[in-house]
C-alpha cells in the first residue's frame, strides 16, 4: 500500500523561522507491505469476495428455509412443531468473540 504524507523537516522549520514565515511541508511517500495470511490464502486473494459469497449463501439458506416453512403452513401442518433457526448476522463472530 502506498500513502502520501506531508511532513515538516527540521531544516525547513529552521529556514522558515529565520524568514519569519510558516514552514512548507514536504510530500513524502510511505509504502507498507501487509502480509495477512487470510488475504493471501483466499481463493482469488480478496477477502471481500469470500465474505460476500458466504453472506449470499447464508441469505439463500434463509430464503429456502422460509419457503419450506411457508409450504408447511399452506399444507396445513401445525406450526408449533416447526423449528425456525436463528439468523446468523455477518457481524456475529465479532459479537460472540
Amino acid at each position: 500500500m502506498s500513502l502520501y504524507d506531508l511532513r515538516y523537516t527540521h531544516a525547513e522549520a529552521a529556514r522558515a523561522a529565520r524568514a519569519g514565515r510558516r514552514p512548507a511541508p514536504t510530500k513524502t511517500l510511505r509504502r507498507i507491505t501487509s502480509w495477512q495470511p487470510r488475504v493471501l490464502d483466499g481463493r482469488d486473494g480478496s477477502l471481500a469476495v469470500e465474505i460476500a459469497t458466504a453472506e449470499g449463501r447464508t441469505r439463500l439458506q434463509g430464503r429456502l428455509g422460509a419457503q419450506r416453512i411457508r409450504g408447511l403452513h399452506h399444507a396445513g401442518h401445525d406450526m408449533d412443531d416447526v423449528d425456525i433457526p436463528s439468523v446468523r448476522h455477518r457481524h456475529g463472530g465479532l459479537w460472540h468473540a
